[in-house]
């Protein structure tokens, strides 16, 4: 193989393969900063759905409790 042959496997072999290693390793980083932003705000948004769902809860509990209290009152005038 001579010199000529070599720069030409070189070329047209080598660079467009290091080109195609850059852009993999850009794009994996890329995706992996992105999918840790993702990752970030479903945690966020599963914290804020069960803060949101206990304090649903208490206000039921309240409601029931406040409910109950109404109909103790209303048996209690009735007998």
């Amino acid at each position: 193989m001579n010199i000529d042959e070599l720069i030409s496997l070189l070329t047209n072999v080598g660079f467009p393969a290091a080109i195609c290693f850059i852009l993999l390793r850009y794009m994996l980083q890329t995706m992996g900063d992105k999918l840790d932003k993702l990752d970030n705000s479903l945690n966020r948004l599963t914290k804020v759905i069960r803060e949101l769902d206990s304090k649903r809860k208490g206000k039921y509990e309240e409601l029931d409790k406040f409910g109950d209290s109404q109909k103790e009152k209303k048996n209690s005038n009735s007998s």
